[in-house]
Formats: C-alpha cells, sequence, structure tokens
C-alpha cells in the first residue's frame, strides 16, 4: 500500500514537460554544426557570432571533400579504371549532397520554421493537469526511443567508416609490429598532391572525418526536427478527436453547442495550417531523402552482389540498413499525421450529436467532408509521403539495381 501511495505522488509531483523535450535532439545536432535552424528565446549575439562562422567553416570542409571525391568518380569513368570504388564512392556522394541540401533548404527556411515552433509553444499545454489529455509523456517517450535507436545507428555507422583505418594502422603498426600498413582515407578522393606522405595524410584524415559528422548531423537533425513536430501535431489531433467524441451535443443551448462547434473548427484549422506550412519547409528534404535511398540502396546492393573482403560488406550492410530506417521512420510518421488526421472525421461521426440543434448537425457535414482530405506528409508535389511509398521505393531501387548489374556483367 505504501509503494503505491508513493508512486501516485511522484507521478502527481512530476514536472510539466517543455515543449523544447521534442526538439533537444535536432537542436543539438544543429549546434555542432555551428547552426541555428530557428530563433531561440535567450541566445545572445556573441553566441551568434560564434555559430555562423563555425557554420561557415564547416560547409566549406565539407564542401571542399564532395569535390574531391566527385572529381574521383569522373576521373574513374572516364579513364574506365575502378569502377568498383566510383561506385561505392556514388553512394557516399549521394549522402554528402543530400546533407548539404537538407542544411542549405533549413537555413533558408528559418523565418518559416521559427513561426511553426511559436505556434506549437502556444498549443502546447503548459502545465501537468493541462498535458494529462494529451499524453504528453507517451508521445515524448515513444519520440524518444525512435529518435535514439534513429541517430544511435547512424553514429555508428559514420564512426564504423571515419575510424576504421585508423584503427587498423593503430592494431597493426603499434600493437602486432606489421610495417606494411599502405595508408587510407575513409573516402576515395582525388588532389593534386600526393597526400599518403607527410602530414598531409593527418590532415585529409580529421578533415574527412569532420565533413562525414557534419553531413550526418545536417540530416540527422532535419529528419528529427521533422519528426518532432508531426509527433507534436499528431498529440493535437489525437487529442481533438477525443474531445470531439466526449462532446454530448443537446444537454445545454443551442448557442453552447454552436459555440464548442467554433472552437473546434478553429482548433482543428489551425492545425492544417500547421501541417502545410510543415511540408512547405520539409518538402524539398523530404524529397531528397527518398531520392538519395533510392540510390544508396540500388549501389550499395550492387557492391554486395559484386562480393569483396569481409569488413567492406560489413559496413556496406551498416549503409543499407541506415537507408532503410531513415525511409520507414519518416514513412511511419508521416502515416501517423495520416491516420491521426483521418479520424477527426470519424469522431465528429461518432460523438452524441442526435439530439443537437439542426444547424448544428448541418455543419457537422461541413467537418467531416473537410476531414475526407487529411494532412498528410508531401515530398513537395511529387510524392505523397506513407507507409506505401516504401514498397514504391523498394521497387524503384530494384530496377536501378537491375540496370547496373547489367551494365557491369557487360
Amino acid at each position: 500500500m505504501t509503494a503505491v501511495k508513493k508512486i501516485h505522488v511522484s507521478k502527481e509531483n512530476q514536472e510539466p514537460i517543455p515543449l523544447e523535450s521534442f526538439l533537444k535532439y535536432a537542436i543539438v545536432f544543429y549546434l555542432s554544426i555551428g547552426m541555428l535552424a530557428y530563433d531561440h528565446k535567450g541566445s545572445g549575439k556573441g553566441k551568434e557570432l560564434l555559430l555562423h562562422w563555425i557554420f561557415i567553416a564547416q560547409m566549406i570542409n565539407l564542401n571542399a571533400v564532395l569535390l574531391t571525391e566527385l572529381i574521383y568518380v569522373f576521373l574513374a569513368i572516364s579513364n574506365g579504371s575502378n569502377f568498383l570504388e566510383a561506385t561505392m564512392n556514388l553512394s557516399f556522394i549521394g549522402f554528402v549532397v543530400v546533407g548539404d541540401l537538407k542544411i542549405w533548404h533549413i537555413w533558408r527556411q528559418r523565418t518559416q520554421l521559427t513561426h511553426v515552433v511559436r505556434e506549437m509553444e502556444n498549443l502546447h499545454p503548459q502545465t501537468t493537469d493541462q498535458q494529462k489529455p494529451y499524453d504528453v509523456a507517451v508521445h515524448l517517450g515513444g519520440y524518444k526511443r525512435y529518435s535514439i535507436f534513429y541517430f544511435g545507428m547512424h553514429l555508428v555507422l559514420i564512426w564504423t567508416y571515419n575510424l576504421y583505418w585508423a584503427v587498423y594502422y593503430l592494431v597493426c603498426d603499434f600493437w602486432l609490429g606489421i610495417r606494411q600498413f599502405q595508408r587510407m582515407l575513409p573516402y576515395y578522393c582525388w588532389v593534386p598532391w600526393d597526400w599518403s606522405t607527410g602530414y598531409s595524410y593527418y590532415i585529409m584524415y580529421v578533415s574527412q572525418n569532420i565533413a562525414g559528422q557534419a553531413c550526418l548531423s545536417g540530416q540527422l537533425a532535419a529528419d528529427m526536427l521533422m519528426c518532432a513536430l508531426v509527433t507534436l501535431l499528431v498529440m493535437h489531433f489525437t487529442r481533438l478527436a477525443a474531445h470531439i467524441e466526449g462532446h454530448v451535443a443537446g444537454l445545454t443551448t443551442p448557442q453552447r453547442d454552436l459555440k464548442f462547434l467554433q472552437v473546434v473548427v478553429a482548433y482543428h484549422q489551425r492545425l492544417l495550417l500547421l501541417c502545410q506550412e510543415i511540408n512547405g519547409i520539409f518538402g524539398v528534404s523530404l524529397l531528397c531523402n527518398f531520392v538519395s535511398s533510392s540510390f544508396i540502396i540500388c549501389f550499395v546492393g550492387f557492391q554486395m552482389t559484386i562480393g569483396g573482403k569481409i569488413d567492406n560488406l560489413v559496413m556496406l550492410v551498416l549503409f543499407l540498413f541506415c537507408a532503410m530506417v531513415q525511409v520507414y521512420m519518416i514513412a511511419t510518421y508521416a502515416q501517423r499525421l495520416f491516420d491521426a488526421s483521418e479520424h477527426i472525421g470519424q469522431a465528429v461521426y461518432n460523438h452524441d450529436w442526435f439530439h443537437a440543434d439542426l444547424r448544428y448537425r448541418k455543419m457537422l457535414i461541413l467537418i467531416i467532408k473537410r476531414a475526407q482530405q487529411p494532412s498528410r506528409l508531401k515530398a513537395t508535389i511529387f510524392l505523397n509521403v506513407s507507409l506505401v511509398t516504401v514498397s514504391d521505393l523498394l521497387q524503384l531501387s530494384y530496377k536501378f539495381f537491375a540496370l547496373l548489374r547489367t551494365m557491369y556483367v557487360k
């Protein structure tokens, strides 16, 4: 009995969950590249100036590494040599290009993103009692589990690539005493000097590591920020549906029922507009995700089928797995948004409206009709994102894979 009371007291004394709890992972990864995705309250000018120069340095380094990789692929294809290395580099290049585009696009959308976050703050329940009907802790817990698995798996992948040759060098040269180690970089590149001699090797190795992490941070931050905002939208749609289903019309005056409906329609409209703004901000990012994932799955699958060293195959499997998880996670959140938004129409139909005023019942038809066009994530105008998109992506990836495999055999 005492244990039950202790648990009950601890739950009651629980502090309210702020909106920043949903956004903190994305904020950390954006800060790691010196970027503020939206205006933060209380951030001083000195801090913003420092982050600005860090961001510029990170972007210069990232694009310099990208340029050396592109030159390597161009020379390999034009000379007809190192075809396998070139196809592997294409996977990396696709990953970097998408990261670059996502960072640049979110940076351009800072004003719109700030407005969306402020709107979410206005809608967010502030006290513990207000947050209970919204199940804020449940939604935050689910989002955290997905996010930790998502960025943890990608960090393992990128640093497995980045540190592989460093660990190999330490084991062979210092531990085992094998002096036949050949200096290698994490990613194939071309520069107009011999990078394998002198201190140039160490500078380029560190540069590629920093560039890889910067690209990954930009990708992870954009995906997790979008999923956090979608989670908040799903939370509000779910709460709105429960609020409608719990209403019993006809118990009070028709004016009070119409007032209830007015509040519901205004709340629903705010959520729909927020979803449109989120699509405007992340539409290009979503399109980049699905196009790049298709090519990455294709090229990585090709590399795996032609064989190779076991360590390379393990890293390729990790890369392929990460690409699949990225697509599946985004599609899962998009499906949740679609289902939660669509449920508004069902909630309107299910609630007790039988004894309501005629005007009230007629207005319900308009709400149901609007809810039949549910909110969804859109990769610009080209693609509506849902779980069905995953199967379409796999079909497209297999077609590219079959074409590449045919070209290699010939």
